[in-house]
């Protein structure tokens, strides 16, 4: 809200400004990150001082802070500001000046979040349409409450009911020791609040990842959802800033720092599950730039079945995962799910009965009785180094987080063929091209051949809306492309939007899939320098499959959409 005869400050920490408008209540100053005015100043205490409004204007009061708190140059307890005064906490100096018109100067109001008084702004229904409406985002440039209030309660109500609300959330900082119980987040900071709107957010849409991105004059958030970046909130800069800084206090990371790249972690413990984050900061031009990773363990399939495969496809993986040797490569683009592949055969083998290892980074899923690693390559601490120590543990099976250079590429392999059994992933784009790239890092073809037994590549594309999705007559030429002009499909579907799934006409995800399984005929070829086309033709059954025919399969089954597999699947 704004009033008559508001003022503002002008806030100068070193090399960097902001202003940031006084609101008509009590506001706090200091480093602690649930302060309403954030600052970074070492010499500030945590709760340094007061400012609110009074009869002829705002009055400052000093909290008892170490270093105290100065006026125009003078210490004081407390005082009444008026416009040209200067308070200096440390070596932060906070100019009061007069409110600037709009039409000259847009300026940041510090939202009050839990008082807003403006009734959350319902989420439209949307019937379908070929245009779908995105999240509602509160965009503004004038910031007050309601808006900002407004587009926090709305996202807590977004999505799918998930049995808590924000107030079951306790957050726990890095060493899991509880910093924010459940059921005190009415009593809590302002940004606390916030943190804890947008993760139950990204509960309800299924997010797994959600970017806090640092503009000229704000944050904007955006969450990713089944792969794609929605935009689901903008925020002032004190209030972006003030987020940041209690994510990295709960990831215990210096937050007077914001020149360098941080990275940790926090938990959050909900009932009956808990889940990790794991946090990247990077410093930009307007700020720092956070990104929260969500390991959810809950939203990972727990055995092969659940992974969507074809039965050819799942019986051969099935089988390969009780041999006593050989090496199961999955190959694809970042974030197409490899590494979820892995960890559920993983499960699948008994690990009472056998040593599983993995090597990874970082780890990201927990697997009961296996023993798990993170390279560290400042401390010198690479794949290769831990699979070469891996080795001499005596172990029965092996997941090698992901294989980047010619080391790590020929003592896995080594290790395949002495009798054990290793998983591991590789960047490339189909199951032809792993080989090809292994050859690129100069294994030699002999070693693949005696080496491999499977290799599966991956996508994971959209399920469309069950409550939303619309049918239509597919022409004879489609069902030509797809291979499927035999077949009698009467309809197929295509995305619209509704409520359900945030307009954006898809909800969830799953994978298509393709694999080559090592037959003789098969490392006869390798061992002669092949092309793709001689590979292909002595794989036999394994090439009627390829990724875009996965995909064509689901889009007759109403799975997905052609678009959506013509996105992740088709071939330049």
């Amino acid at each position: 809200m704004r009033v008559a005869g508001m003022l503002e400050l002008q806030i100068r920490e070193g090399q960097t400004s902001r202003t940031v408008q006084l609101p008509p209540r009590k506001i706090s100053i200091g480093r602690r990150p649930d302060n309403d005015i954030v600052i970074g100043d070492v010499l500030a205490s945590r709760y340094h001082c007061t400012i609110e409004p009074t009869e002829g204007g705002y009055l400052l009061t000093d909290l008892g802070s170490r270093n105290g708190t100065r006026v125009n140059g003078h210490p004081v307890q407390s005082t009444v500001l008026v416009s040209g005064d200067e308070i200096q906490i440390g070596k932060t100096v906070l100019r009061v000046v007069p409110e600037q018109p709009l039409a000259t100067t847009v300026v940041e109001e510090v939202p009050d979040v839990a008082s807003a008084a403006a009734e959350p702004i319902p989420m439209a229904i949307i019937e379908p349409a070929d245009d779908p409406a995105p999240i509602p985002v509160a965009h503004t440039t004038v910031w007050d409450a309601a808006s900002v209030g407004a587009a926090l309660r709305n996202l807590t109500t977004a999505g799918r009911d998930v049995g808590f609300d924000v107030g079951d959330i306790t957050l726990l900082d890095r060493s899991s020791r509880p910093i924010h119980l459940a059921g005190r987040h009415r009593a809590e900071g302002q940004a606390v609040r916030v943190l804890r709107s947008l993760l139950i957010g990204a509960f309800r849409t299924r997010a797994t990842d959600i970017h806090f991105e640092p503009r000229r004059l704000d944050y904007q958030v955006r969450f990713r959802v089944d792969g794609m970046l929605v935009p689901v909130l903008t925020m002032p800069s004190t209030l972006g800033q003030a987020v940041l800084n209690v994510v990295k206090v709960l990831c215990e990371i210096d937050i007077a720092r914001r020149n360098v790249a941080q990275e940790g972690n926090f938990c959050v413990e909900v009932p009956g599950r808990r889940i990790d984050y794991r946090v990247s900061y990077s410093p930009t031009v307007h700020g720092q730039k956070l990104v929260v990773r969500i390991l959810d363990k809950m939203a990972a399939p727990t055995w092969l079945g659940d992974l969507g495969m074809p039965p050819l496809m799942l019986k051969a993986l099935r089988s390969t995962c009780q041999l006593d040797s050989g090496m199961v490569i999955v190959s694809g683009p970042t974030g197409s799910g490899k590494t979820t592949t892995l960890y559920t055969a993983l499960r699948s083998i008994d690990a009472s009965a056998r040593n599983i290892v993995t090597i990874e980074d970082p780890v990201e899923y927990t697997l009961e009785g296996a023993a798990q690693t993170s390279v560290d390559p400042k401390s010198g601490m690479t794949f290769a180094k831990l699979l070469v120590s891996c080795l001499r543990q005596d172990p029965d099976v092996i997941l090698v987080g992901e294989i980047r250079d010619p080391e790590t590429a020929r003592v896995a392999m080594q290790a395949a063929i002495t009798g054990r059994l290793v998983f591991t992933t590789l960047h490339a784009r189909d199951t032809v091209g792993s080989i090809f790239r292994l050859m690129d890092l100069g294994v030699e073809p002999y070693v693949i051949a005696n080496a491999l037994t499977l290799c599966i590549s991956q996508r994971l594309v959209r399920v469309l809306c069950e409550k939303c999705k619309k049918p239509y007559r597919p022409s004879p030429s489609l069902l030509v492309k797809m291979r499927m002009e035999n077949r009698r499909i009467e309809h197929l579907y295509t995305h619209v939007g509704c409520r359900q799934c945030m307009g954006v006409g898809y909800l969830g995800r799953t994978a298509i899939f393709e694999m080559l399984a090592f037959n003789d005929e098969l490392r006869d070829v390798i061992l002669t320098q092949p092309t793709i086309q001689q590979i292909r033709k002595a794989a036999g059954q394994w090439t009627s499959q390829t990724l875009l025919d996965s995909g064509f399969a689901k889009v007759a089954e109403g799975v997905t959409s052609l678009e959506e597999v013509e996105r992740v699947a088709m071939q330049e």
